[in-house]
């Protein structure tokens, strides 16, 4: 058996001695590949004292990098990007081992990252404040300035598009940042951090802590720290919000979604069903926004389910590294057994299960000891039933029926969510008219899941605060400052 690979922080101005302590301080974490359940890396967690070295070092180099241009700082981040096209295969399969998302995915990811980079190389130019005339020939203008030390704390279901939807904004605006990946896949975040200095991101600028919630919890209250951007559970998030809100931090809280999916009597039949299985078997299941909460009209429903169910019987499921295949392992243990409890819980409410919701053993012998899972599909499902009111991060849709349109946007908005929804309809004012009134961040039409980098990305209710990606991403990692000039005299009543 392989041996596992060790992983170290990337900390700026760390001597050999630093890693030597860390792995003899920190308490050790195994990561296990997905696949086969066996142990892949193991890294020790970052202690205290290189935590505060870590923020001391951010907090000396962020003044010099928010000096240099604008656009030397779009020139470093466009060669990051360069340097990313070139390892488009090593990271993929990294992504891959690391979470069990089949290759094909993780590839997008890629593609995704090296896309985030350049947008946001070509957004920092344009950044700029408004001027204005006032009274008595005196101006005022504003300017953009960045915030500082800033923190980022990724979740294991998408590590490498986490760590850099946080970061490229961050850095291109002149912040410096400390990056906390999930102890479950930190492997992609370490390779962005070598991509960055290499790139020339100078030291200190972006680092790597490694973790649990304990790591995160002391950058969180760190008074260096001026912003936090969180991804992860709505239980969690609320907490580093409560911490950040006690230091007056600025804070971004991408949560969790128990997002509707909602197929009118008009939609196209095949293209919902390909909506509905990327809403909930994509990624494992493991995505924030998916639509797992599948209303579809009364009239359809019957040929709805059949068909989903033909479609979802050819999904293959298997090495998540083979091209071919469509399903990979649940993420981890937790997850996997998670997932089987929701399905059982399921079935004693009432649902009906129409399909999977089992562990796959017909597998290779070198993956059957893996997380694998077949995806479960509910019907007779109702709106208090567990299944349709928690979030499960897991291949288990949830198929509800409907009548009328004001009903199903009632029902859709039942819920303690808000981060996304989506509408299939040929009736393109219906289709608006819907959208406009889910209460939801991040909405489609006619598809689903789809991200791209100039459409700002955050949820409404406990599915979070502030916006990622697009000119959001401006106000998430600058603030604005006003300057009054005068061009005359004083005007003052005191005496002289």
């Amino acid at each position: 058996m392989a041996t596992a690979k060790v992983l170290t922080p990337f900390i700026a101005k760390s001597t050999k001695d630093c890693v030597v302590a860390n792995i003899k301080q920190g308490r050790k974490h195994t990561l296990i590949n997905p696949v086969n359940a066996k142990p892949q890396h193991y890294f020790c967690q970052t202690p205290s004292s290189q935590i505060q070295h870590a923020l001391q070092c951010a907090k000396q180099a962020q003044a010099a990098w928010a000096s240099e241009s604008p656009a030397y700082r779009a020139a470093v981040l466009r060669t990051a990007a360069t340097i990313m096209s070139q390892s488009k295969d090593l990271l993929s399969e990294m992504e891959t081992s690391d979470t069990g998302r089949v290759i094909r995915e993780t590839k997008y990811d890629v593609d995704g990252g090296i896309e985030c980079l350049n947008y946001y190389a070509g957004l920092t130019n344009t950044l700029a404040g408004e001027m204005y005339k006032l009274p008595g020939s005196n101006l005022g203008y504003t300017l953009r300035e960045p915030l500082g030390v800033t923190v980022g704390i990724g979740a294991w279901n998408y590590p490498l598009q986490g760590a850099l939807w946080k970061s490229a904004p961050a850095i291109a605006f002149g912040n410096s940042m400390i990056f906390k990946p999930s102890e479950y896949t930190p492997s992609t975040a370490l390779w962005l951090a070598e991509c960055y200095a290499e790139a020339g991101v100078p030291e200190g600028v972006f680092q790597v802590v490694l973790g649990d919630g304990q790591v995160g919890d002391e950058l969180v209250q760190s008074s260096l720290v001026s912003k936090i951007s969180f991804t992860g559970s709505a239980g969690v998030g609320r907490r580093v919000y409560e911490t950040a809100a006690r230091g007056m931090k600025k804070v971004t809280m991408e949560l969790g979604g128990k997002s509707p999916l909602i197929i009118f009597d008009d939609a196209d039949l095949e293209n919902a069903i390909s909506a509905a299985m990327l809403a909930n078997f994509y990624s494992n299941g493991q995505v924030c926004s998916n639509g797992t909460r599948v209303f579809v009209h009364e009239s359809i429903i019957d040929e709805f389910v059949g068909r989903l169910v033909e479609r979802t019987n050819k999904l293959r499921i298997g090495d998540p590294k083979d091209v071919n295949t469509d399903i990979g392992p649940m993420a981890n243990k937790d997850q996997f057994e998670k997932v089987l409890r929701y399905v059982d819980t399921g079935v004693k409410e009432g649902a009906s299960l129409v399909y999977g919701g089992t562990r796959v053993s017909d597998l290779p012998e070198e993956l059957r000891d893996g997380y694998f899972l077949s995806p479960a599909i509910f019907t007779n499902c109702t709106d208090d039933m567990t299944i349709c009111k928690e979030e499960v991060f897991g291949m288990l849709m949830s198929i509800l029926s409907f009548s009328w349109e004001d009903e199903v946007v009632t029902r859709a908005n039942n819920t303690e969510f808000g981060l996304a929804a989506g509408v299939f309809t040929r009736d393109l004012q219906r289709g608006h008219r819907v959208v406009d009134n889910l209460e939801a961040g991040v909405t489609w039409i006619n598809n689903y899941n789809v991200a791209p980098m100039n459409l700002p990305w955050g949820g409404f209710k406990d599915s979070g605060i502030g916006r990622e990606n697009g000119t959001g991403g401006v106000e998430s990692w600058t603030q604005l400052k006003s300057v009054y000039l005068q061009m005359g005299s004083v005007e003052c009543d005191y005496p002289k």
